[in-house]
């Protein structure tokens, strides 16, 4: 690993050293928090790590999926040290804890740290593993290059049961530059405000300097035609709405503008160096956090701006680049507006590690959209919310609430988009999505006309005829096996089943109709499938039907062999 991947994860590393959390800890809730994408909550509450911990530095519960994580970490101090496998053999040898409610009890009774005893309690692992819970998956996290025997034994452990996942240094180095947080433009700026600048010292952590600047010095920022100036705001333009174009309207108006500053909220700045000398500004690097919407109206408008058009302006100088300031900020200026929190995500780690992700994958052909007016350089693009929606229906099994667009982004974050969400299953949802915009058209007018609920259930049938085969259980899985060389077949093949989905549903709410009518009762197709009981039934009678057409013509269900095999 290069010293810049090293310098790379150290940076990252730091933010998380908090209190009194180790080295190897913190460089543990990183990797809890990005890769294995964690709720911020449940991160410390996951950590065991230190004296007595039996090999365990931390422990996860999932209940959907019954199973128990392991995680052990190492971090290596030193640039030239390797990392071996005596760790990752210690971290098997812990599994064994949890092989019978008995191994646990014993565990208990060896005197763990109290961290891990409370982890044990808490998730009540003992009733669980007698319930049938297993370790499935062991994590073992290292920011050092494997040696020779580091290698070896991982590939001796390929296969086995359960799965060891290693983590070495190069391989959290790539998923640290995508998850890095957004820069601020480098160029040393000069504003000039109309008045001296208020200024003041935030609690030792940063300094903050308000003033009324013209319109006018506004305009001259670096980065606002290709709107890198904004790359830490949470959502670039949102189009022509009422409140843009009351602002176009106000900013056309010169006699308007010396009212501006009474009637507007005003901007935010983050700057990395900050110096106030009489009335100018010294900015050493800048970005805007809030005002974006403003800022591009004014720049659109730049010819007809007057000197009297001022703006409050806020500015932030932080303590160092990767302060967590910077997303409180952030945050904060935004939630007092009207943004989403869909908005809120939009430079949340996840979702930049997983744009980025997706553009080292797919170059030009894909993109993945995660802000408001982003703009697409792609043939094919998926947006982040009709992205949740359909992982909810899709992956998660449940299109009934694939339509809370604002849960998928709040409570249900983080399992929506957890650790098993990747550039390539994003793909295949782009693919799914246009096999049923494709099916839409074949659905019967009551059904056509409340599509936008209908189609995640479209969608989730789909998946469920994908998993009646090997093969399709493993493209929902594993669908770079298949995709983009195959995209052609895959997207073929979902059309055809997506309407005949269809069609089926066609039929389903047709003898429902006609059955409520017979016995004088009620259906109401437009609401029947907004539940995970109205949509039961037919789920149990797709996939019985594709069975049976599976056996009398083996191609009905998917059979594609991926590209390699």
């Amino acid at each position: 690993m290069d010293a810049t991947s090293r310098r790379l994860l150290e940076s990252q590393f730091a933010v998380h050293q908090i209190g009194d959390r180790s080295a190897s800890a913190a460089m543990l809730a990183w990797f809890l928090t990005h890769v294995e994408r964690l709720d911020p909550e449940e991160v410390p509450l996951a950590i065991c790590d230190g004296s007595g911990d039996k090999g365990i530095d931390a422990l996860t519960v999932n209940d959907d999926l019954s199973e128990v994580t392991l995680y052990q970490s190492k971090r290596i101090e030193s640039s030239t040290k390797t990392q071996g496998d005596n760790d990752m053999k210690n971290l098997m040898g812990a599994a064994r804890y949890f092989l019978t409610p008995e191994s646990v009890d014993g565990l208990l009774a060896s005197r763990p740290n109290l961290e891990l005893r409370r982890l044990l309690l808490r998730h009540e692992v003992r009733d669980k593993i007698a319930q049938g819970y297993r370790v499935r998956r062991l994590v073992f996290v290292s920011n050092a290059t494997l040696d020779a025997a580091g290698s070896s034994f991982q590939a001796a452990m390929a296969g086995q049961e359960p799965a060891l996942d290693v983590w070495h240094g190069e391989r959290v180095a790539a998923v640290a530059e995508r998850v890095v947080r957004a820069g601020v433009r480098p160029e040393h700026t000069t504003l000039i405000a109309a008045t001296a600048p208020l200024l003041d010292e935030l609690n030792g952590q940063a300094k903050l300097a308000v003033a009324l600047v013209p319109a006018t010095e506004l305009v001259k920022l670096p980065g606002l035609d290709d709107l890198t100036l904004f790359s830490r705001n949470v959502r670039l333009s949102a189009g022509n709405t009422r409140i843009n174009r009351e602002l176009a309207k106000t900013v056309a108006d010169p006699g308007e503008h010396e009212l501006f500053p009474a009637s507007h909220n005003g901007i935010t700045l983050l700057t990395l160096g900050l110096k106030v000398r009489g009335s100018r500004l010294g900015l050493q690097g800048v970005t805007v956090v809030n005002g974006c919407q403003s800022l591009l109206a004014l720049h659109r408008a730049r010819q007809t701006l007057t000197p009297q058009l001022k703006l409050l302006v806020k500015v932030i100088q932080l303590p160092d680049p990767n302060s967590t300031l910077s997303d409180t900020i952030t945050y904060r200026a935004n939630n007092q507006n009207a943004v989403n929190i869909r908005d809120q995500r939009s430079t949340d780690s996840i979702q930049l590690d997983l744009q980025r992700h997706v553009k080292e994958k797919f170059g030009s052909t894909f993109a993945y959209t995660i802000k408001v007016g982003e703009r697409g350089y792609a043939d094919r693009s998926l947006d982040n919310t009709l992205a949740a929606q359909l992982i909810m229906a899709a992956y998660r099994r449940r299109p009934a609430a694939a339509v809370r667009k604002v849960r998928l982004f709040d409570q249900d974050y983080h399992s929506v988009f957890s650790s098993d969400i990747d550039a390539d299953k994003l793909f295949l949802l782009s693919l799914i999505s246009e096999a049923v915009e494709v099916a839409r058209d074949d659905l019967r007018g009551e059904l056509r006309s409340s599509f936008s609920s209908v189609r995640f259930v479209v969608v989730s049938l789909l998946a469920e005829l994908l998993l009646l085969t090997d093969a399709g259980a493993r493209l929902l899985e594993k669908p770079g096996l298949w995709l983009p060389n195959q995209t052609d077949k895959v997207l073929s093949f979902l059309t055809e089943r997506a309407r005949d989905v269809a069609s089926n549903i066609n039929d389903y709410v047709k003898d429902a109709v006609d059955t409520a009518v017979r016995e004088d009762g009620d259906f109401d197709a437009k609401t029947v499938f907004m539940s995970t009981t109205g949509i039961a039934p037919l789920r149990r009678e797709i996939v019985t039907f594709s069975r049976r057409l599976h056996s009398r013509d083996p191609g009905y269900l998917f059979d594609l062999a991926p590209q390699d095999a």
